[in-house]
């Protein structure tokens, strides 16, 4: 008999199965893509945010589970599309938690008693006061709480006291919801209201309980940066306090616009703002400090590597000098980027350029999912990016040919950012690369470093610090008079232009060819692509446009035909430094490559009307004037328009209709009305006239038939839109300029039913924004609205 085999010892097989999984799991095992985590992390936030509405929070809900599911031993396709969803779910949450803020609509127009501290820089004008309020405590006015999670509301106060960061008020205020105007082209008032952490905007409304409830407090930023800037204003013997200003502490608010137009066209005025220039320079410095510091210490204390003070004393600079411009948020970009160099270089990781760059963007995104609204967003990464493209994997230069890689990183970025410079800001100064190769030392060098150190000498050696504001002055002078002789050399260097779609394709396929290193096959054919992709015909321009702005309270409208352009009445003055021309019509034209006008008209002398004039003339260089009163303050003789001028341009007829001035004539009625026809359909622009103007145009036939698209008069008002006038004009839509819920309550609901009743189409700018109309080659008409098209989330 044969023995009996030995059984197996206990736990073997189950040791065998072990192995059996861990090797089925380490078989399975995807191997992971950071750079692909990034990019898919970064597009989802961006998708996000582009969105005309945002996702309920149950759909939110629902996405983790899916997101935890995809996460589940996925391959490299799955993993990105978790991190694209988990980017999403970020996006679209930041949008909940920042509607959940802002003042619900069916607060507008209601009083309120808010205690808070102000904070940021207040803006000081000869009507009024601005500055946000940090909101603590909100009740009404009888002192009942109230359940509103506002974090800051911007405050004007008309004819009240000087208000100053860092006091603790309590304020009776009239407050809004967030809302701006909506412009092809224009600045997105609401969006960047809510980027500042603005829930809404008030004015101080008269009261026994407005009452300040504490001095500026030392432990405020704002106070600081507020002491900073009487400190400069003290000095009177400065030449360029403005600009000093704009680099030691942000504010801008001193700049002329005739100073920011001299940087705009010679491509330096990125160096006027704090951005991720002069932070990554004052942590350079700080590098060199700690470096030398840490030596030292390292005599002490070995266990310390000397370069670890250098990188914990170059964040801590960078910090400091974001927090004297109030953490704008360009600053805070350009922190976040040296923050994760600083973090990377500090644990001893070495990941190649372009995943530092990406690691740097999605922390941006993250810390502001609406960055990609912002033109300095782009910008910026496109800078690094072409630098990264431009120099890696090249040696690095000797001191003789660190001249040389100065000049070669100003042309790379030229041509890096030429394309974006186009889409974004549509236009780029031909001088840029010139400019800058001596305006970055200067400022970086002579300016800004003896600038921080007058700040930091002020207290202990004031002498010192005078001397160190001298020469901070000295090199801005030296960079004014370096610019000021560029552009006598070149005074039209500022290069304006919307390239096609296709044109944009090439230049920037060319331009990537010229970052291309040297000796690579095809590069020289960048520069003939470039000039190429620049000579191509822009966008088609369609046989007439006509777009009725967003302004607000007043009206501005502007006419195109495929070679000449109109401006009708230039919308109102805001403040001592922005009205409608630079604020809405300006950034209008030159989103359109439009640079000069052929027509302006001012149809009277109201500020409603006329309050954008100088701005529009002293930016766009106009042909002929056409005003409805002669006595019209204007920086170009103009023409009276009621002498019945007509003219055409392309096959689009214009003419000025006048009926006769009333007996009981007042500065609405000297209104010029302006008649356009294209293919048979008709236009009027009306401007303010009122009902006797109106009867004397239908008196004396000035009217040839029905209107199709109408500018309806004086905004809707009842002094106006008389029922024979409607019944005769019989306008297929009617267009009103008014401000929302504006306190002259246009228009009218009864003028509004009137048009209604004769099947007239009503559309007011107030609620859609800018309304576009525009005509094809067979006389069909098309229109949109800025605040549809798109649509963004944060719209109402």
């Amino acid at each position: 008999m044969t023995p009996p085999e030995n059984p197996a010892p206990q736990g073997t097989g189950r040791s065998a199965i072990a192995k059996t999984v861990r090797r089925w799991m380490t078989s399975r095992r995807r191997a992971f893509s950071l750079n692909g985590a990034l990019v898919s992390c970064s597009l989802g936030i961006i998708l996000a945010s582009q969105r005309p509405y945002l996702p309920p929070p149950f759909v939110l809900g629902l996405l983790v589970p899916l997101i935890l599911g995809l996460f589940w031993r996925a391959p490299r396709w799955r993993q990105c599309l978790a991190f694209g969803l988990l980017g999403f779910l970020w996006g679209a949450s930041f949008g909940h938690w920042q509607l959940y803020h802002r003042l619900p609509q069916s607060f507008g127009g209601a009083e309120i008693r808010v205690q808070g501290i102000l904070v940021g820089l207040p803006d000081h004008d000869a009507r009024r006061e601005r500055i946000r309020l940090q909101v603590e405590r909100v009740e009404s006015t009888t002192g009942s709480p109230l359940d509103l999670p506002l974090r800051h509301i911007l405050v004007s106060w008309y004819g009240g006291p000087s208000l100053h960061a860092g006091e603790r008020w309590q304020l009776t205020l009239r407050v809004r919801p967030p809302r701006g105007f909506v412009n092809p082209g224009g600045l997105d008032y609401q969006l960047w209201l809510m980027r500042q952490g603005v829930d809404a905007t008030a004015y101080v409304r008269e009261s026994a309980d407005n009452r300040r409830l504490a001095a500026p407090s030392a432990q405020s930023l704002s106070y600081w940066r507020e002491r900073v800037r009487h400190w400069l204003e003290g000095r009177h013997g400065l030449v360029h306090r403005d600009l000093m200003q704009a680099l030691l502490i942000g504010d801008r608010s001193g700049l002329s616009p005739e100073r920011w137009a001299q940087l705009l066209r010679s491509g330096t005025n990125h160096l006027l703002a704090i951005s991720g220039l002069h932070v990554g320079m004052v942590a350079l410095a700080g590098l060199w400090c700690g470096g030398v510091l840490g030596r030292g210490l390292n005599v002490l204390c070995h266990r310390v590597p000397a370069s670890a003070s250098g990188q914990v004393l170059a964040l801590l600079c960078a910090l400091l000098y974001s927090a004297l411009a109030g953490f704008s948020i360009p600053t805070q970009r350009a922190l976040i980027m040296i923050g994760v160099v600083q973090w990377m270089t500090l644990c001893r990781r070495t990941l190649p350029a372009p995943t530092g760059l990406l690691l740097a963007w999605l922390a941006v995104l993250l810390r502001d999912p609406l960055a990609p609204f912002d033109p300095g967003f782009w910008l910026s990464f496109t800078a690094v990016a072409v630098l990264v493209l431009a120099f890696t994997g090249r040696r690095r230069p000797s001191g003789r040919q660190r001249g040389g890689g100065v000049v070669t990183s100003q042309w790379a970025v030229f041509l890096g950012l030429l394309v974006p410079l186009l889409i974004l800001m549509h236009g780029v100064s031909l001088l840029a690369p010139i400019a800058n190769v001596l305006a970055i030392p200067l400022v970086t060098l002579m300016v800004v470093p003896w600038l921080l150190l007058a700040l930091a000498l002020s207290v202990v050696w004031p002498w010192a610090s005078e001397m160190a504001l001298t020469v901070a002055d000295v090199g801005l002078s030296a960079l004014l008079t370096w610019l000021g002789w560029l552009e006598a050399l070149a005074p039209m260097a500022l290069f304006q232009a919307v390239l096609s779609g296709p044109a944009l394709a090439l230049a920037g396929l060319a331009a990537l060819l010229t970052l291309l290193p040297r000796g690579m096959p095809g590069r020289w054919l960048g520069y003939p692509g470039l000039l190429l992709a620049l000579l191509l015909p822009g966008p088609p321009v369609p046989p007439l446009r006509v777009a009725f702005l967003d302004v607000g309270q007043g009206l501005a409208v502007a006419v195109q035909t495929p070679d000449y352009r109109l401006v009708y009445d230039t919308g109102p003055t805001y403040s001592e430094r922005l009205d409608a021309g630079s604020g809405v019509i300006v950034p209008y034209w030159r989103q359109l490559g439009v640079h000069q006008l052929d027509a302006v008209v001012v149809s009277h002398r109201h500020d409603d009307h006329a309050g954008g004039l100088s701005s529009v003339l002293s930016s766009l260089p106009t042909e002929t004037l056409w005003v409805g009163d002669p006595e019209l303050p204007a920086p170009m003789p103009g023409k009276e328009c009621h002498q019945g001028a007509s003219w055409q341009w392309n096959q689009v007829s214009f003419r000025f209709l006048h009926g006769g001035f009333p007996a009981r004539m007042n500065d609405n009625n000297r209104s010029c009305v302006l008649e356009i026809e294209y293919a048979g359909q008709r236009i009027l622009l009306t401007g303010d006239i009122e009902r006797e103007v109106e009867w004397r145009l239908i008196g004396r036939d000035q009217l040839r038939g029905p209107v199709d698209v109408l500018q309806v008069p004086h905004h809707g008002a009842t002094t106006s839109s008389s029922v024979e006038w409607v019944a005769r004009t019989r306008p297929s839509t009617a267009v009103i300029s008014a401000a929302y819920r504006g306190r002259h309550g246009h228009p009218d609901q009864a003028v509004v039913e009137r048009y209604r009743a004769r099947d007239a189409e009503v559309l007011n700018t107030a609620t859609l924004g800018a309304i576009v109309f525009e005509w094809d080659k067979q006389g069909r008409r098309r229109e949109r609205y800025a605040r549809q098209a798109p649509r963004r989330w944060w719209y109402e």
